[in-house]
């Protein structure tokens, strides 16, 4: 069962309850991947204050606005009255001349079922809302309707807007507080799963971790392991085909044309589905660092660590697991997830890099050439300096040998060779022997230990 929490977000509600100390209309919009907390920010904003909450529902426009009025009319302690629009609504509303909070949630419901809900909402905004103290707040979980329909250059509402909020998911130093009897390691395996989403962190305690993603993740009644299909019934309608996108990516066909192998669908349709999966934030394309034939050579990865994991361990098992014979699944589980954690430990030391800074880089990814590959390189454009990182989810690691090895592949990397001074960095759970140097180059060397002193 989940545990409701709210936690951290007090950059956040910070920004929302500076916006309410103005003595002007104010108009915000927030946006994120559905699960990420949205709807507890607004609720926990508006508590103490004058205001009023709506969810729309996935029904006509004439359904939520009568809903809508009735909201209305019960805050402002009128009798029912059903508004022709919206507009009336909020002339209504704007009667009132104290301070007050509107927060519309699941605002693209309305702008999927009548797009010219967006010029009703500009003339609310122009005509009706401009001079009052009115808080206006619109949030939306199609992050790639509210960049483009409400956010967009092209969208009504541009240039209206006061405030935008874009809430992210949870990192690891943010989990090690959620969680402040797990260790990091098994901190590392929620991360893993789920991708630091608020909604999906409250079905974990944090003990005896592998066992926990066994009940959550492989029994076809938890919550678990039915969102990702919800989630792209939500957004995509028919996604049988990006099922198959999806389970190609995460079984490792990361290039266009193996994923056209594996889906049966022709390399130039590829693309299509791709790029609708990229704008729902769930799919990204890499590059080489400094390759200059980055178009040919990108591959593709699945961005969103809950639908990574979703695709490599629970899709390939839907029917076992729906005929309660999971087992098979979780004996995959057991002999692979080790290895998956190899990868998402390679995120986690990109993310520590980029928040630690070890050096001043101006640009940073990953990079490889042919049968070479190295998992993490920054560099100053500027001071010529250069950082190769290797990230092993292993323990009793041999620094030395992992630098030598980096120093060999490093050569191949053409970027000011004679001049360019170099750094290596190895992550790993443990070492041998931690080196502080080698062949004359500094070396950072980062166990799980010390990446948790450093994040607490």
């Amino acid at each position: 069962m989940a545990r409701k929490i709210f936690y951290n977000r007090e950059k956040e509600l910070n920004s929302l309850n500076e916006m309410w100390k103005t003595p002007k209309f104010e108009f915000t919009v927030i946006y994120g991947r559905r699960r990420i907390g949205k709807t507890e920010l607004i609720k926990q904003f508006l508590k103490n204050k004058k205001g009023i909450y709506f969810l729309c529902s996935k029904r006509k426009p004439e359904y939520n606005l009568r809903k809508f009025s009735e909201r209305v009319c019960d805050f402002l302690e009128i009798p029912k009255v059903e508004f022709e629009n919206f507009q009336d609504a909020f002339k209504m509303i704007a009667k009132n001349k104290g301070k007050i909070a509107v927060a519309i949630d699941e605002f693209g419901y309305l702008i999927k079922k009548d797009p010219g809900i967006l010029s009703d909402f500009q003339e609310i905004v122009d005509e009706v809302l401009k001079h009052t103290k009115i808080k206006l707040i619109l949030c939306g979980s199609s992050i790639s309707m509210m960049e483009t329909n409400v956010l967009g250059f092209s969208s009504p509402l541009y240039g209206r807007i006061t405030k935008q909020i874009k809430l992210k998911a949870f990192e690891i130093d943010e989990l090690l507080s959620w969680f402040p009897n797990t260790s990091i390691e098994d901190i590392i395996k929620i991360y893993a799963v789920t991708g630091g989403i608020a909604k999906y962190l409250e079905f974990f305690s944090g003990k005896n971790v592998e066992n926990e993603i066994k009940k959550l993740f492989f029994d076809s009644s938890s919550f678990l392991y039915a969102d990702a299909l919800y989630l792209l019934s939500e957004e995509l309608g028919d996604y049988s085909t990006y099922l198959q996108v999806l389970e190609a990516i995460s079984l490792g066909y990361n290039r266009v044309n193996e994923i056209g192998n594996y889906t049966f669908i022709q390399p130039k349709d590829v693309f299509f589905y791709l790029k609708n999966l990229i704008s729902l934030g769930i799919v990204r394309r890499v590059v080489p660092l400094l390759s200059p034939r980055r178009f040919k050579r990108g591959i593709y990865e699945i961005e969103d660590l809950y639908f990574n994991f979703w695709f490599r361990f629970v899709s390939p098992y839907q029917s076992e697991i729906e005929s309660y014979e999971e087992k098979i699944a979780i004996e995959n589980f057991e002999r692979r997830f080790n290895t998956y954690l190899g990868s998402v430990f390679e995120r986690v030391c990109g993310w520590f890099l980029r928040k630690t800074r070890v050096i001043d880089f101006t640009k940073f990814g990953k990079w490889w050439h042919r049968d070479k590959e190295i998992d993490i390189v920054a560099l100053n454009e500027n001071t010529r300096e250069i950082l190769f990182c290797e990230c092993k989810w292993q323990s009793e690691v041999n620094a030395k040998k992992i630098c030598k090895e980096l120093a060999e592949k490093a050569r191949d990397l053409g970027w000011y060779n004679s001049e360019r001074k170099e750094y290596f960095a190895i992550f790993a759970k443990s070492f041998k022997r931690k080196i502080s140097e080698f062949e004359g180059k500094k070396v950072f060397c980062f166990d799980l230990n010390r990446i948790e002193e450093e994040l607490k």
